[in-house]
Parts: structure tokens; C-alpha cells; sequence
């Protein structure tokens, strides 16, 4: 279940570091090393990156698929979370989890989202939430729950 801010934008687990998001998703971890990261099939906007309207980091994002990127037409499809990152790098903005991720790379690309509000909402679909469940709490060292 999301919570909502006061203003009414969905609350998403925010994580200071990989360490930390894959403390917390174990089953969904993200590569540590950056060549790792780099070859996994993720959603960039065309290169330009989304436009970080939920955290405020001033800074554009990629989507990640975890556990090991957004399946291709020809591999088993996994079921796992949407990370937003900077490039791979802090901040790490669960959008989802628990989700097919043939199907987050579908509602993704059927949108082409240039925020991650957008992306969030084009999320909304799979799961009947905008955001991960921010029931468990943010995992220690987090730099926020929004």
C-alpha cells in the first residue's frame, strides 16, 4: 500500500546507497559493480533520462528492471522492482515491486514517460499502487521515505 504526502504525491523509499536498496530487496539485488549495472536493459528516455518530479534531486533518472534488467522478447520473464537511479547512481527511488517485469517494460514503453511521476503512474496499472509499500518502513541509513 502507498501513503500519500500531504499534497497528495504517492510517498516512494528512497535509498542512499546500492548497499542499502539491496539490504532491503534481496530477491531483486542491483549489480554492485557499474559494468554490471551498465549492460542491463534499462528505460532512458531516449538518452535524455527522466525528469526527477518526485524527490526534488534536480537530477535526471534511468529505470531499472531488477533482477537483471528488463527481459527481451526471448528470455522467461522474472518478476521483481523499478528502481529509478541517477545513471546508477544515488538517489535510488523504489517505484514498484513485486511486479512481471515483461510487464513494467511494457506499460513503460507504451507511455515513453519523461518523469517519474509518469513512469510511476504507467506503473500503476500492475500493481493498483503508484509506489512501493512504504508499510515495512525505510530501511536503516535511508535517506527518506516521501
Amino acid at each position: 500500500m502507498s501513503a500519500t504526502s500531504g499534497s497528495g504525491r504517492p510517498s516512494f523509499t528512497v535509498y542512499p546507497s546500492v548497499q542499502a536498496y539491496n539490504a532491503a530487496h534481496p530477491d531483486s539485488p542491483m549489480p554492485l559493480s557499474t559494468d554490471a549495472r551498465n549492460v542491463l536493459r534499462s528505460f532512458t528516455g531516449a538518452g535524455a533520462g527522466l525528469e526527477d518530479d518526485l524527490t526534488d534531486s534536480e537530477k535526471n533518472h534511468t529505470l531499472d528492471f531488477l533482477p537483471g534488467g528488463a527481459p527481451g522478447q526471448d528470455e522467461p520473464d522474472r518478476t521483481g522492482t523499478v528502481v529509478a537511479t541517477c545513471w546508477g547512481n544515488p538517489p535510488y527511488v523504489l517505484l514498484t515491486e513485486n511486479v512481471s517485469l515483461r510487464a513494467a517494460w511494457q506499460a513503460i514503453t507504451a507511455r515513453w514517460p519523461s518523469t517519474l511521476s509518469a513512469a510511476a503512474e504507467a506503473l500503476h496499472s500492475l500493481t493498483g499502487e503508484s509506489s512501493s509499500s512504504t508499510s515495512r518502513g525505510a530501511p536503516a541509513g535511508s535517506d527518506s521515505t516521501r
